[in-house]
């Protein structure tokens, strides 16, 4: 063993192929059947995805806001970020599942590459592969990186602010405005990668300064300067979004770019009086799971249950380490990731509603904990192979919970965890089919039902353009289609229904009045002939 940490320490050749398959590795995880798994699109991906197709061909979104800094998506909002990462892969490859999820896996991957990067630098060359490995054996980041969701953007974007500010922070950097401007600009960025990022970044710059400043680095004022120019320009339409949606204002519009009304925009997301509960939450949502499956299953938790003393030791020994960086009056960047990571957990004890996406972006400080144990168990002179010992069980029932989750998540999910709350799968084929029918049948209004915002879905599947289907006009419920998406009861018998994932109740209600049940996987169509 002490060999091979010798390899590690002394060949670079080693050291390379080693993270490079690992990576590979890593990579492979996030592509193999990226199309089928998660089963369906989750119903906040489809309307990204509906939008990011509508700008990339008509250049407005579903409302028709020409080139807007903000979603509205089914009215409570969404970052557009993600919405405009996808529209070239929409342009090359279609309105596909595989074109939707690409930007996940780019941003999951760079995740990994950077955090690699950084743990080298802060840690060293074992530390940046025990990272990698975790990187591997840790379901949530598998899972986020599968899933086309605008929040988990925020986790790869501030891996990589993270890593510009470790660079800027350097002695040898500290007076290099370009460095600030740099760190600016994607600290800027990272505001549009998901909303809560507005409290988070400031806070953990706030808690930074703090730390600077007891640590006696001495904070250059031309410094400040380059970084809050990008910073203020980023955040300058975050601010109109704001006045114009909670003073009723009229949608703004610069240039090609639109500062949109938001349907129902919410004020609530902060809260203080939910601590308690939101400590329990957060608990579930990183070590049990919480009530959506494709961030977390109960049987393994975003984390594993077992990490949550690992998780504990390195968050406590790094906490050791910022209190001697600040007596020695020397910065140590484990103490940054440390600030961090607290600032993404203490934010989440102040929002509605704990889930494991909407915190994160402290993943990776999570995994650097968990490295930071590891690492101070193989370092550890007394009582070395003791200690030793420890820390190879440990990765071993990393690697024993991965190779288990990793069989579950490709060959049992798609079919235990179904019917996935809020997921759909593709109707292409169920409309296609009716629009094959009679003038007699066409004609007929189709009820839809079963499937959340199901009206997405069939734009989805008919590539319906937003002038044709006008959303501040019809709304959700399909209005001036011929179809309308809820299934009302009694059930009429001039009309066709089509059903997703029907109840049996359901199904012989509509067969007892005569209809044809036509099958189509997890979709039923009803016809009276």
């Amino acid at each position: 063993m002490t060999s091979t940490f010798k390899k590690i320490n002394d060949s670079k050749y080693f050291y390379t192929v080693v993270s490079v398959v690992m990576l590979v590795l890593a990579l492979i995880l996030r592509l193999y059947k990226l199309s089928d798994i998660p089963r369906g699109l989750h119903v906040d991906e489809i309307g990204m995805g509906y939008d990011s197709w509508c700008i990339a061909h008509f250049g407005v979104d579903r409302y028709l806001n020409s080139f807007p800094m903000y979603l509205s998506n089914y009215g409570g909002g969404q970052s557009a970020l993600y919405c405009y990462l996808t529209v070239p892969f929409i342009l090359l490859g279609g309105f596909t599942p595989l074109m939707l999820r690409l930007p996940s896996v780019i941003f999951s991957m760079l995740a990994g590459i950077f955090g690699w990067r950084l743990v080298r630098i802060v840690s060293g060359k074992r530390a940046s592969l025990i990272y990698l490995f975790i990187f591997l054996a840790v379901p949530y980041f598998t899972q986020a990186g599968r899933i086309a969701l605008d929040c988990n953007l925020m986790l790869g974007l501030s891996v990589i602010m993270l890593n510009i500010l470790e660079y800027c922070l350097r002695d040898e950097n500290y007076g290099k405005k370009t460095c600030f401007v740099l760190l600016g600009t994607v600290t800027g960025i990272t505001f549009y990668s998901y909303a809560l990022s507005d409290v988070v970044l400031p806070l953990f710059y706030l808690f930074l300064v703090i730390y600077l400043i007891v640590a006696r680095k001495k904070v250059a004022i031309s410094s400040v300067v380059a970084f809050a120019i990008p910073v203020i320009i980023f955040a300058i339409p975050q601010i109109l979004l704001q006045i114009v949606n909670i003073y009723g204002l009229p949608a703004i519009h610069i240039g090609p770019m639109t500062i949109p009304i938001v349907l129902n925009y919410r004020l609530d997301d902060i809260v203080f009086d939910q601590v308690k509960p939101n400590l329990r939450w957060t608990f579930d949502s990183l070590f049990r799971a919480d009530n959506t499956d494709f961030d977390s299953f109960p049987q393994f938790g975003a984390l594993y249950m077992f990490s949550l003393p690992v998780i504990a030791f390195g968050g406590l020994y790094t906490l050791t380490r910022l209190v001697k960086s600040v007596r020695e009056k020397k910065i140590r960047f484990e103490s940054v990731i440390l600030i961090y990571t607290f600032s993404v957990l203490l934010f989440g004890l102040f929002i509605q509603g704990v889930t494991t996406y909407r915190i994160n972006s402290a993943f990776f400080g999570l995994a650097f904990f968990i490295v930071a144990t590891i690492e101070f168990l193989f370092a550890r002179n007394r009582q070395k192979v003791a200690s030793t010992a420890l820390a190879i069980c440990l990765m071993a029932l990393y690697l024993i919970q991965g190779v288990q989750f990793v069989d579950f998540y490709f060959n049992k999910y798609a079919d235990t965890v179904y019917p996935q709350r809020l997921f759909a799968e593709d109707p292409t084929d169920v409309y296609n089919f009716l629009d094959s029918q009679s003038e007699s049948v066409r004609s007929r209004l189709t009820y839809v039902g079963g499937a959340n915002e199901a009206y997405i879905y069939y734009l989805w599947a008919k590539e319906i353009s937003p002038y044709e289907y006008d959303h501040n006009k019809y709304g959700n419920n399909g209005d001036g289609l011929k179809y309308s998406f809820w299934a009302p009861e009694p059930y009429d018998v001039s009309c066709n229904y089509v059903m997703y994932l029907p109840e049996e109740s359901e199904r012989k209600s509509l067969i007892g009045l005569d209809f044809k049940e036509y099958d189509f996987g997890p979709y039923k169509v009803y016809l009276h002939e």
